[in-house]
């Protein structure tokens, strides 16, 4: 099977996708606004943000002390303020520099499979990979992803993709801060908010590049810089680029009894009876740093086979791809106008783009495939941020924000034949043409028409604060709430937050939090339009946001080579967002229509709607130690759900009640780190099994990562996942089972220049 080269353009964008002159004017004039400040007389840093820390300097230059010592790290991510993780509100859980490198991390993905409360579902659905369920919250579109701050999340609402598109070697600290974060991050902050903080230079030039290859026609290559320039006013410049792709396990091979299944439905039609899997991603990003000036972009892209998650119902043939792409542009300015008042100001401009080519391939009768159900989405907002944070007095602080944000999108929609990405809204509109449907057979007056592509344009105004007050030296006090106003709905939403947090003793802290979030009725959900043979969906302009709220205590000890951590929470959910997918009462409009005069091609026509409510109960034990040259981490985490909604309950959504993990690094010598781990969970609550009922009842996965640091500057890793190549399967997008990965492995060189 030969690999396809992947296609990516990340400025495919045409005038009809640029914002309007008035606002492209305001966004030009607050960007030259931004320049004065390449050339003042002396460099400031925010008050917050501390001088960083040299993270030139590598796992490969760091003693065997610093690479293996327990100690507690520092985030800015959960009050936007520098502080002790354990000392933050909530649950705040770091992955450094070290642990990437020695836990054989590539993607976001593999961070997040390590991580207490969090599930990672491999090949849930081509558009996001894979499914991060959060404390028994399923949807990736109520996770907030930041880069050094900047979000990147797609700006329709879309799940966010977690697929080999997110590269984190050059991650000097990643920080994830466990439930609602909306009253800093306005909407979807409803499970955690994901903060990935770049390496960023002192002096001189760095820079470094490395290659793997391994089983599966796996292949990865990447690279990174860091340069000072001595200008008069110091000249930052980092980045980075990091390519992969893979052509997967061969399903037919693994999983035959599950693979059977596919057959039936591939083997009349004469193609599709080896399966075409395709996993590439390319992610790249840099960073300009002058005085108080910040300019950084992101971009990242995926190619992946379109009936990934899907069960044995779609076709894995070459001809059937979701290809997509996003790029993320921030300006930033940030200076501190005196000892105890800082201010930022922000500008972000947020794209991303279906490639016309995406398509889903499914049967059309018994002898053919149906090929022409291309699929294509465009879209960006512009966003700016205004903040203050004054230190009062010794003892309090305040931050205060405003935000505005413009939306203008095309959800992902179905064009027969595929899109012009050249042409107009209006044409694509024109081309995607109509769903037709009766609601009386034989009755050519009851025709309704439902386009197939539709187009949103809205605001949101946001405006919150936040106060913390140190009472004591052992207490300290938090307070604060936002508003945000959408244009598309007459209610604002209010999302306000409070934490208690004790520092009963220098070793132990204990916690309290209460927070709250909302999900915003996304145009990717609430303008969905298709024909999936059994059901047409519609679109809904009345959707409401989804609205959570958590309690958490939280309890941390950290001493010498140990550190401990405990989570309790209960949370509730009211006026759920249920995707026109899942059928549900409140989802269907009508049954039967018919999209045949004749009345003899039944749908239920249905749309995305709110109904019901949800209650999470669960708990997070975590820690890690050290013993010697070995440094043990572990976690176990529990999590009940359940919903109700017209009077039926419903539990757990394909997901697992309990989760464990296990790992540890063991410094052989000085040079030689290995690090083998285990990742463990019950039998996930309501998945239809298929032929895959025993890899259900197995869900377990051994891993292990060699890192020999041969020299200063070159360093060599085999990193092999299911080590065991253990068979199991999980939970896929429509409630069927489907298959994981089994053995895999790559073998690789860094080498520092």
């Amino acid at each position: 099977m030969k690999a396809t080269h992947l296609k990516l353009n990340p400025w495919k964008l045409t005038g009809q996708h640029a914002a309007g002159p008035a606002l492209a004017g305001s966004i030009a004039g607050l960007c030259i606004a931004f320049f004065p400040a390449l050339c003042p007389a002396a460099e400031q840093k925010p008050a917050s943000q501390p001088p960083p820390k040299p993270s030139t300097e590598d796992s490969r230059n760091l003693s065997l002390e610093d690479l293996m010592n327990v100690k507690v790290a520092r985030v800015t991510t959960a009050s936007k303020l520098d502080e002790k993780a354990t000392s933050a509100p909530g649950m705040a859980i770091v992955i450094d520099k070290n642990d990437i490198p020695l836990r054989g991390y590539s993607t976001l993905k593999d961070v997040l499979r390590d991580l207490p409360g969090m599930e990672t579902i491999e090949f849930s659905n081509p558009e996001f990979g894979t499914q991060v369920p959060v404390r028994g919250i399923v949807g990736n579109n109520k996770i907030v992803v930041l880069v050094n701050g900047m979000r990147v999340n797609p700006p329709g609402g879309e799940n966010f993709p977690v697929r080999t598109d997110f590269g984190v070697r050059n991650a000097e600290q990643i920080e994830v801060v466990y439930g609602p974060g909306s009253t800093l991050y306005g909407r979807d902050a409803a499970s955690a908010v994901i903060n990935i903080k770049t390496k960023q230079p002192l002096t001189g030039t760095h820079a470094d590049a490395g290659l793997g290859w391994g089983l599966h026609n796996e292949r990865e290559a990447y690279g990174s810089f860091e340069s000072v320039l001595n200008t008069p006013v110091p000249i930052r410049l980092s980045g980075y680029v990091q390519y992969h792709d893979s052509e997967l396990t061969r399903l037919d091979k693994k999983y035959p009894a599950w693979w059977r299944d596919y057959q039936t439905i591939a083997a009349p039609k004469g193609s599709g009876t080896v399966p075409y899997r395709q996993d590439y991603g390319l992610n790249a990003f840099v960073r300009l740093e002058v005085s108080d000036f910040t300019l950084q972009a992101w971009y990242r892209g995926a190619r992946r086979n379109s009936a990934e998650g899907y069960g044995p119902i779609l076709a894995y043939l070459p001809e059937a791809i979701w290809e997509d792409r996003q790029a993320v542009v921030e300006a930033k300015y940030s200076t501190k106008l005196s000892d105890k008042v800082r201010f930022d100001s922000a500008v972000t401009f947020n794209w991303y783009e279906v490639d016309p080519s995406t398509r889903f391939v499914f049967p059309a009768n018994n002898t053919q495939w149906f090929f022409n159900d291309f699929k294509y989405s465009v879209g960006y907002s512009v966003s700016i941020e205004e903040s203050l944070r004054v230190d009062v007095t010794k003892n309090i602080s305040l931050l205060a924000g405003v935000n505005y944000a413009y939306y203008d999108i095309v959800p992902k929609s179905t064009v027969p034949g595929g899109a012009n990405a050249s042409d107009s809204i209006a044409q694509i509109q024109r081309q995607g043409g109509n769903f037709t449907y009766y609601t009386t057979p034989n009755d050519p007056s009851s025709i309704h028409l439902i386009p197939r592509v539709t187009h949103s344009t809205y605001d949101v105004y946001g405006a919150y604060v936040e106060a913390g007050w140190q009472a004591t030296p052992k207490l300290k006090l938090l307070l604060g709430g936002r508003m945000d106003k959408d244009s598309r709905i007459h209610q604002p939403s209010y999302t306000p937050r409070g934490a208690v947090i004790w520092n009963v003793t220098d070793e132990f802290t204990a916690k309290y939090s209460y927070t709250t979030a909302y999900l915003s009725p996304a145009p990717y959900f609430g303008f969905a339009t298709y024909d999936s043979g059994t059901q047409l969906a519609t679109s809904n302009t009345g959707l409401q946001p989804e609205n959570t709220v958590v309690h958490e205590l939280d309890f941390n000890y950290t001493k010498k080579d140990v550190q401990l951590g405990l989570a309790l929470y209960h949370g509730e959910q009211q006026n759920l967002i249920i995707i026109s997918d899942r059928a549900a009462s409140q989802n269907i409009i009508q049954n039967p229509v018919f999209v045949d005069l004749a009345g003899t091609m039944p749908r239920k026509l249905a749309h995305t709607a709110n109904g019901g409510s949800s209650v999470t109960n669960g708990l997070d034990f975590y820690g890690r130690l050290r013993w010697g040259n070995v440094t043990p981490w572990f976690s176990y985490s529990y999590v009940d759900y359940h919903s109700a909604s017209n009077g039926m309950d419903n539990g757990l959504l394909g997901i697992s009640h309990h989760n464990g993990r296990v790992g540890l690094t063991w410094a052989a010598t000085p040079r030689l780190f290995i690090t083998p781990s285990l990742v463990i969970r019950s039998t996930p609550d309501n998945v239809a099994p298929g032929n895959l009922a025993r890899e259900l009842r197995t869900p377990y996965e051994v891993n292990l990562n060699v890192l020999w640091q041969a020299t200063d500057k070159m360093e060599f890793y085999a990193n092999i996942r299911n080590l065991t190549d253990n068979h199991y399967a999980l939970g896929g997008t429509v409630g069927q089972a489907i298959p994981q990965e089994s053995i895999n492995g790559m073998l690789g060189f860094r080498i520092k220049f």
